[in-house]
């Protein structure tokens, strides 16, 4: 077989196509059991009030620090370079709330709908510069420029200087096309990154998602709490486009009134958007838009450990897991600490137990394994964006990348997802350990939802590091069929970016120690191997890899 050889950082040979992993050694010594209890109070201190929601650029998310790296350094971890940490520089924006105003009026009247209630609003441009747009609303249905699937949303006369509104979510799969846009499973398109961005490129004045709870994932509650109080960016790339000057999400409610007014119906606007042949509707409707900022430069951190390989040290496997939430912010229920229990206090305690488990072997593994507790990555995955741009060693020299966010807190499951396993040959590494642990690895319970894209893993599979992200199971061992899709629902629609995701003494941690042993299992036989897992063919971040050569 043929693999990938590292010189320095230098790749000097290229990687095997559709050759299996490595059979696990069955030599290898058994790693330190994961504690069930530690992983439970670890959770139970980074989500308490003491640690004010974990909020970046917050005193929460400072203590967040500190515990993980003195965590890290008791494991028996090595700081990078010198240091537990890796800083992120950010730019904190926030609205103030009686500047900010969106009006919508065409020939059949004038919609100003409610901050917070209906509509937020956000500066693009983190320069603090106060915004005020007076432009014409044009309908881009979902706001793709698709090429190599033969979709343009924005056609030849352009839409420059114009307030884009937007779908949410990739264009509905049709009956003689039903891969299209990866059929049922949200592709990056889908993403609303993806969709601003876009705005961006196009030099669009402003750019509006409509909301809608289905199709989201999430409920009206999510983007309100999300996007009010401080919003944080990387610095602007003075390579890339210019800013849009806002950015915002409307109802569905905002966005057939502001239609209505335009003479123009939401849902036929919509079934027409679905279509391969759509070209954008100018409305007819003036936008006025205003909002004033203030901003400050924000520094947070990523907390970084190694454990340096035996024999090929600069090879790496990186181990992710964010520790951030949402701070302190708007109250709900009288409530305004955002503490994240299962998001992602859970997924910081089960990393900092992996990082134990792997550090206290009786010998190093060949390759080396780098924790990273990625900050900000509700902000839009700010830590792990920043990491790619920054990273502590070569992407080049990275194996692979494993993630965790969110560990489970209700009991053992017969199933298990692993996002991306169907991508690159990592997914056989995971099926081989799944299948000794009588595990049954299932596809992702809500691909509509484009989960693979939302978390701290996908700026390393955009830059081409094949990547995996543990995520638990559905079929809880003991349960009635359905329990724990009631759980996941009940947590989404109530808990999910709200206050009320607090520690519970409900929680149980034999299911994060099954999710974790899996994840370990893998990581290990990773670093053991010397296997170069690479994406399938079609993989669209394929070519990013096949660059680093």
């Amino acid at each position: 077989m043929n693999r990938v050889r590292l010189a320095g950082s230098t790749l000097v040979a290229l990687s095997v196509f559709g050759c299996g992993p490595d059979a696990p050694d069955a030599d290898q010594p058994e790693p330190p059991a994961l504690s069930g209890e530690r992983i439970l109070a670890d959770t139970r201190t980074l989500s308490s009030d003491d640690f004010l929601g974990r909020g970046p650029g917050q005193a929460g998310g400072d203590l967040a620090v500190s515990f993980i790296a003195d965590a890290f350094e008791k494991a028996g971890l090595e700081p990078v370079d010198g240091s537990w940490t890796q800083s992120v520089p950010m730019i904190g924006t926030t609205s103030d709330p009686s500047s900010v105003r969106l009006s919508l009026q065409g020939e059949g009247g004038t919609v100003e709908p409610t901050y917070l209630d209906d509509f937020v609003l956000n500066a693009g441009d983190p320069a603090g510069d106060p915004v005020e747009v007076d432009a014409e609303l044009v309908f881009v249905g979902y706001g793709i420029d698709a090429p190599e699937n033969g979709w343009d949303d924005f056609g030849d006369d352009g839409v420059e200087g114009k307030v884009l509104l937007i779908l949410v979510n990739d264009p509905p799969a049709p009956a003689d096309d039903p891969e299209r846009f990866g059929g049922v499973a949200m592709t990056y398109y889908g993403r609303w990154t993806y969709k601003y961005e876009q705005a961006a490129r196009v030099g669009a004045a402003g750019a509006l998602i409509v909301h809608e709870t289905e199709p989201a994932g999430y409920p009206w509650s999510v983007v309100r709490g999300g996007w009010s109080g401080e919003q944080f960016a990387l610095p602007p790339d003075p390579q890339g486009p210019a800013p849009v000057p806002f950015l915002g999400w409307v109802s569905r409610e905002t966005a057939g009134e502001a239609l209505a007014v335009g003479g123009l119906d939401f849902e036929e606007l919509k079934q027409a958007a679905a279509s391969r042949d759509f070209q954008p509707v100018a409305t007819g409707v003036q936008v006025g838009a205003v909002v004033e900022s203030t901003t400050r430069e924000v520094a947070t951190q990523n907390v970084v450990g190694m454990i340096p390989g035996d024999t090929r040290p600069e090879e790496v496997i990186t181990v992710t897991a964010h520790y951030d939430h949402f701070g302190v912010g708007e109250a709900i229920d009288g409530d305004s600490i955002y503490n994240g229990a299962y998001d992602n206090a859970s997924g910081t305690a089960l990393l900092i137990e992996l990082a134990r488990s792997i550090a206290g072997l009786e010998s190093a593994p060949d390759r080396s394994v780098l924790f990273i507790a990625t900050a900000a990555e509700e902000q839009g995955l700010l830590g792990a964006a920043w990491y790619i741009q920054s990273p502590l060693v070569p992407l080049a020299s990275t194996v692979a990348e494993v993630n965790v966010d969110g560990a489970n807190l209700w009991g053992e499951t017969s199933d298990v997802i692993v996002h991306g396993a169907e991508r690159s040959g990592l997914g056989a590494f995971a099926r081989i350990r799944a299948n000794e642990m009588d595990l049954t690895i299932v596809p992702d319970a809500e691909p509509e939802k484009g989960l693979f894209f939302r978390s701290d893993h996908f700026p390393f599979a955009l830059a081409g590091v094949p990547s995996l992200w543990f995520e638990h199971g559905r079929r809880y061992r003991g349960r009635p069929e359905g329990w724990g899709d009631s759980i996941q629902t009940e947590y989404t629609a109530l808990h999910y970016h709200a206050p009320s995701d607090q520690f519970s003494d409900e929680f149980v941690s034999e299911g994060a120690v099954q999710q974790g042993r899996l994840a370990l299992l893998t990581i290990l036989d990773l670093a053991q191997s010397e296997e170069w897992p690479e994406w399938v063919d079609g993989s669209e971040f394929k070519a990013a890899r096949e660059a680093m050569r």
